[in-house]
């Protein structure tokens, strides 16, 4: 038994030699090698041979070792060439796919024999050998792209080449076969997982940017960029993707190819619409289309951080600084708000990216007067339409509306979640709300269309206030019932009319000029600016003569106040045959009459026969000055011009002047009724158990001592402003964060 053990294992022994003389490289199996191989592993299978367990293991350690000593020259010598990179890694790929691929029959049949085995792994162990050269390296690295990328511009020009000659055709071609060669070279010896893919997805990426950006950016809001991106990707792209995979042995995943191209569509969707952002809030709701782009991109990639980032710094360039104007702020401030809500519906971005907006907005003097302008227009706007959509006043809102909800016990959070309705998202009420919330309540408003009505009634001469009427009304349902003052200063305007035609039917005899006089109820009006000046003389001793006599018998238990620089007047001047009208105040008129008797007189004596300084003297002069009425021929020296030196402005046309506002700039108040509080104060820290007071406690107190006008914009910083004064003119004591009586 033993001799025949030792009889069996040498027959075994020799049929293993034969089988490695047969299998080993640089040995290619043929057909009949391969029939004759099986035939052997049959052998020695009968001879109970281990050869199952051990063929993958030897076959793999002995190519491996073929490879470092004989194949692997031929790349070093391919190195050593002076090439550029691209050539020689085309050469390498070349010289591998010839010279490994035509072992694939060795290793199918080692494949068939040890089931642990796979040709993969030889493929591996040859990636790990070369590139182990570090100039192997390099070469793979700065090829790579260019390789895919030589094969896209091919691949599309194959698809369109009706515009190409026969020259340029040929060489396309000769390009597609030459990039299909390499290419399915690469898939066979599965290096295109380990070492192409990642620049398969480069070159994708900086295509997909490419047709993006060429095509869409800085172009029209008005159309979806999202639908022709896509409609490229399907016809271009992934036919290209189809070509690159179709020599795998698996068939490639291509719904999987077309989610990550499809992020990397949006990711630069996103990226080129956040870029435009600013430009698409201007064109809203214009361009809307782009905003439905954006909103679906956020839907599928994370970028709201980068889109508040992008917009907080377009509008610290671009809107705020002092020189935009105000109302171009506001309009691109309700176009936020009604972008940002349609894009994030729970407010978080508006909130982010508006907060130094509304904060600047603030601070601007003239933010509430452009508010309350747009809400007055005689043409449609967007903050109107969100007034007369309102039900209620605009500053419930801002009081927690939950906690008044009857069906409180439900209440659940808004939903983070980012959805696809392409509704509008917030509604006009929602943006004139939001503006108007910017102060929090109602009074500042208010005071402000006081001024704002009583500037454009003082500077009217009709009496018909309809309009005015409908746009008080339509106020009151966003402002309340608070805006009573305003419909008494309508009021007055009517009663002026009924007045003034009792007074002048009265009159002995009519004056030689056309005369309307507003009289108004001083306690319900704005504080109107009171400058003691001298008009027109004829004018002035008519109405505190004969006209304000008989309105002591129309009114027995009332008595006027001329306030002669408010108004308007309408007048001609007619110099040497030419006729120039213009619209102008009391003062510019009474200026210009002075010119009647003299044709020359000094800006001093002017000023003093009006009863203005010199300064505002020299200004209202320099009116008829750059009009052409008037010259200085020398310093302080002004003349009326003759003849063809008259040259005004805009000849035959109406010429109206930039009046001054009536009303007490609000600032002016403020400051004069602060001053008047001083009394207050000290009374306030004698009375305090601690003789001292805090800043934030004056401030809350002045809030409600003062008019509501001015408590309405009153901030700790302009109280804290003023008690500083107070201590340097040594009525108070700053010391331990707390302000004291000082010591007399």
């Amino acid at each position: 038994n033993e001799y025949k053990s030792y009889l069996r294992l040498m027959e075994a022994v020799e049929t293993w030699k034969k089988f490695v003389d047969c299998l080993s490289p640089p040995s290619i199996l043929t057909p009949e090698l391969k029939t004759h191989c099986k035939d052997l592993v049959e052998e020695l299978q009968r001879l109970k041979f281990p050869i199952q367990k051990c063929i993958g293991s030897w076959y793999r350690i002995k190519f491996r070792h073929y490879f470092k000593n004989s194949l692997y020259g031929g790349i070093i010598e391919i190195l050593q060439q002076q090439d550029n990179d691209f050539v020689v890694f085309e050469r390498i790929i070349t010289f591998l796919g010839k010279n490994v691929l035509q072992y694939l029959i060795n290793f199918h049949t080692v494949e068939e024999i040890d089931s642990t085995f796979s040709k993969q792994l030889i493929y591996q162990d040859i990636l790990v050998i070369i590139l182990e050269n570090q100039r192997v390296t390099e070469v793979f690295e700065s090829s790579c792209v260019k390789l895919y990328k030589i094969g896209f511009d091919a691949y599309e020009k194959s698809q369109n080449c009706e515009d190409l000659s026969a020259k340029e055709r040929q060489e396309n071609e000769d390009r597609l076969k030459n990039f299909n060669k390499i290419n399915q070279y690469m898939c066979c010896l599965h290096l295109f997982e380990d070492i192409a893919y990642d620049a398969v997805l480069h070159v994708l990426n900086s295509q997909i940017r490419e047709f993006i950006i060429q095509n869409f950016q800085g172009q029209s809001f008005e159309t979806s960029v999202i639908y022709p991106t896509f409609s490229w990707l399907e016809t271009s792209v992934i036919p290209y993707i189809q070509t690159l995979t179709h020599h795998f042995v698996c068939p490639p995943n291509i719904s999987l190819w077309k989610k990550r191209l499809k992020y990397l569509c949006y990711k630069t969707i996103s990226e080129i619409r956040i870029a435009d952002l600013f430009e698409i809030l201007v064109d809203y709701p214009d361009s809307h289309a782009a905003v439905l782009d954006l909103k679906k991109c956020l839907s599928y990639i994370q970028c709201s951080t980068s889109l508040i980032r992008s917009l907080q710094v377009a509008f610290k360039e671009r809107l705020l600084n002092p020189g935009v104007n105000t109302d171009d702020i506001i309009t691109q401030y309700a176009s936020a708000i009604k972008v940002l809500k349609f894009l994030d519906p729970t407010g978080v971005t508006l909130q982010k990216v508006c907060l130094p907006l509304r904060t600047y907005l603030k601070e601007r003097e003239d933010t509430i007067k452009c508010i309350l302008i747009s809400l007055v227009s005689k043409e449609a706007n967007e903050l109107i339409r969100g007034l007369t959509e309102t039900s209620g006043n605009l500053f419930k809102g801002n009081e927690d509306s939950d906690l008044e909800d009857d069906d409180w016990m439900n209440w659940v959070p808004p939903s983070k979640e980012i959805t696809l309705d392409t509704r509008v998202g917030a509604g006009a009420q929602d943006t004139i709300t939001t503006l108007c919330s910017i102060y929090g309540n109602a009074d500042v408003f208010i005071s402000e269309y006081r001024n704002l009505i009583a500037d454009k009634l003082l500077t009217t001469n009709s009496y018909d206030l309809k309009y005015e009427m409908q746009n008080l009304e339509l106020l009151k349902s966003g402002f309340g019932d608070d805006l009573s003052k305003c419909k008494i200063m309508l009021q007055d305007i009517s009663d002026s009319y009924r007045t003034h035609n009792l007074i002048m039917n009265k009159l002995t005899g009519k004056p030689p000029f056309q005369l309307s006089v507003l009289m108004i109820s001083h306690v319900f009006w704005p504080n109107l600016r009171a400058d003691e000046i001298e008009v027109y003389k004829p004018l002035q001793e008519f109405l505190e003569g004969e006209y304000q006599q008989r309105y002591s018998e129309v009114k027995q238990s009332r008595t006027l106040e001329w306030k002669y620089n408010l108004g308007f007047v309408e007048l001609e001047l007619e110099i040497e045959g030419k006729t120039l009208p213009f619209t102008v105040s009391p003062v510019q008129a009474t200026i210009i009459s002075l010119f009647e008797d003299e044709e020359k007189h000094n800006a001093d004596d002017i000023g003093n026969a009006i009863g203005l300084p010199l300064v505002q003297t020299r200004k209202k002069l320099a009116f008829w000055v750059t009009n052409g009425i008037l010259s200085e021929t020398s310093h302080d020296m002004y003349e009326l011009r003759k003849g063809d030196d008259i040259t005004p402005l805009k000849s035959g046309v109406m010429v109206m002047e930039d009046m001054d506002s009536a009303m007490v700039k609000i600032k002016e108040v403020r400051e004069e009724e602060l001053e008047g509080a001083t009394t207050f104060v000290i009374g306030l820290i004698k009375t305090s158990k601690t003789g001292d007071v805090t800043l934030e406690r004056v401030h809350k107190l002045l809030a409600m001592l003062l008019s509501d006008s001015v408590a309405g914009q009153l901030t700790v910083e302009e109280v804290k402003k003023f008690l500083d004064k107070k201590v340097k003119q040594n009525m108070l004591v700053f010391s331990g964060g707390v302000y004291k009586k000082a010591k007399a």
